[in-house]
């Protein structure tokens, strides 16, 4: 950094930061460091999904983690649409033609929304749905 130049050549509005470098927000331009899970570094695998961005506040770091944020999987949203109407439907047997009636989901969609949603609940509360005791 020169020396010579203002504070405001670097897009920093804050006064009284007395950083010898100032570094962008990769959105507003102020500073901080956060994680995005996204990248990948052939050189050093355990950094995988940790790309470095810079953000200054938890809106500019919802405004980054929104445009970095990998699509949600179609599974999930299958999954999300078999919940919903289960939950729309409290005490009807939901058979998976009834979903797929309900949800417009072909039968497979159907297939890998339950299958999407078995492991999820498997991996926060055991198998078959128990809680793991503590």
């Amino acid at each position: 950094m020169d020396p010579e130049l203002p504070d405001d050549a670097w897009d920093d509005e804050d006064e009284d930061d007395e950083l010898p470098c100032l570094i962008d927000c990769d959105e507003c331009g102020k500073i901080t460091v956060v994680t995005d899970p996204s990248a990948v570094y052939p050189q050093a695998p355990e950094r995988n999904g940790k790309r470095m961005v810079m953000v200054c506040s938890s809106a500019c770091f919802d405004a980054i983690h929104e445009r970095f944020r990998p699509p949600t999987p179609p599974e999930e949203q299958w999954a999300i649409a078999i919940a919903r109407t289960v939950w729309d439907h409290p005490g009807e047997h939901l058979t998976p033609q009834r979903l797929r009636e309900l949800t417009g989901l072909s039968p497979e969609q159907v297939s890998a929304g339950a299958e999407y949603l078995r492991k999820r609940l498997e991996s926060e509360s055991g198998p078959g749905g128990r809680t793991p005791p503590k």
